[in-house]
């Protein structure tokens, strides 16, 4: 009986992903195409970057052996080298691959769940897209009328929910050739599980990938700008100009915080107008804070300012203000998480230490 509900969901399955895939346009295709040669691109830059700085920290402290060191850092190149070859393919629409047929499902699938730029879920993907501080999915990034960051995320969501469906249907397929071979209802859920464990794993880690990537750059962020800030009001406050006091301040550290502001300096050197700077620099990072002092500096440039120290520096001060309350509310959270081991620890030490005292009266 369990052997034909399987091959019942299964073929079901099988014939319902290949009618929504073949009602598929092919802007679709293209937007799949795209995404795969952006997902090269992203990989490849981040472990150039990893390179780089494995490169830095080796250089300064010589932690490896030049010979490991090298070796290592041939297989990057060579993993590089292998990025860039499929980014290129991808690019020049060469290429369609079966897992791209996949993630076309998960486009018809989405469309028939009527999922848009309205649902929170995508809002937040792409969102986070827009964080990650990769050029082609910044705000003001688009191809064709679409912006580039719903575009990937669309994908990478498509890319999710196509790859639990198959990991579904592998789980059928799975379940029904393990009872054939007369395995136990034990081995079969286990199959079924790795199959379709397998399948989720592969769409739900790019997804996550991406998801975690933006946090970590928001929370670096978050960390480096009330210190960047508080030397940007400093030096207004003395007198120096705002824009000579941000290419100070972004010389004075190395963090996250302070690359973005060089690179505002870099592109405003490279003609851009210091709005369009400042407003890409908002584009890339996602911080409250950060806003006000990209409205205020692109106003004391356009009306002007007579208040731009004094302003600057309310910021600052409200900016280290809600740092502090974050700082106490962190430091509540690990408190109320250790309370539980910390009673454990409590009564482990009563055990040992009453249990043996107990045992030495006779009752």
């Amino acid at each position: 009986m369990i052997t034909i509900v399987l091959m019942a969901v299964f073929t079901l399955g099988v014939l319902f992903f290949l009618a929504r895939a073949a009602m598929a346009d092919r802007s679709a295709a293209a937007e799949i195409v795209l995404c795969r040669a952006w997902s090269y691109r992203f990989a490849r830059q981040t472990l150039v970057e990893q390179k780089e700085e494995y490169i830095d920290k080796n250089n300064k402290y010589h932690t490896v052996k030049e010979k490991k060191a090298a070796k290592k850092i041939k297989e990057w190149d060579k993993q590089i080298a292998a990025y860039e070859k499929n980014e290129n393919t991808y690019y020049s629409g060469q290429k369609f691959s079966v897992l791209d047929m996949i993630t076309l499902f998960g486009y018809q699938l989405l469309a028939a769940m009527k999922l848009d730029g309205n649902n929170d879920l995508l809002r937040k993907l792409t969102s986070s897209c827009e964080h990650t501080g990769y050029i082609e999915l910044e705000r003001g990034q688009e191809t064709g009328e679409k912006k580039n960051s719903s575009i990937y995320a669309f994908y990478l969501l498509a890319s999710l929910f196509s790859f639990l469906y198959v990991g579904v249907l592998l789980a059928c397929f799975l379940g029904v050739l393990t009872i054939a071979m007369g395995n136990a209802l034990t081995g079969v859920a286990m199959t079924m599980a790795v199959g379709f464990g397998g399948c989720a794993l592969y769409g739900y880690v790019p997804y996550d990938n991406l998801r975690a990537k933006a946090k970590k750059r928001q929370e670096a962020i978050d960390l480096g700008f009330p210190n960047a800030i508080s030397e940007i009001a400093l030096l207004v406050m003395a007198g120096m100009s705002v824009t000579k006091a941000i290419e100070e301040t972004a010389a004075s550290d190395d963090s996250l915080m302070y690359r973005e502001l060089r690179l505002v300096l870099k592109e405003m050197n490279q003609g851009s107008t210091v709005q369009g700077a400042l407003t890409r620099l908002q584009c890339r990072c996602d911080n409250k804070y950060l806003d006000k002092m990209v409205t205020i500096v692109a106003k004391s440039y356009t009306a002007g300012n007579a208040n731009l120290a004094s302003d600057l520096k309310a910021i600052n001060d409200e900016c280290w203000l809600d740092k502090k309350h974050n700082t106490r509310r962190m430091g509540e959270v690990v408190q109320n998480k250790l309370f539980i081991p910390t009673m454990m620890m409590f009564i482990g030490i009563l055990v040992v230490i009453i249990v043996p005292a107990m045992s030495g009266f006779s009752f």
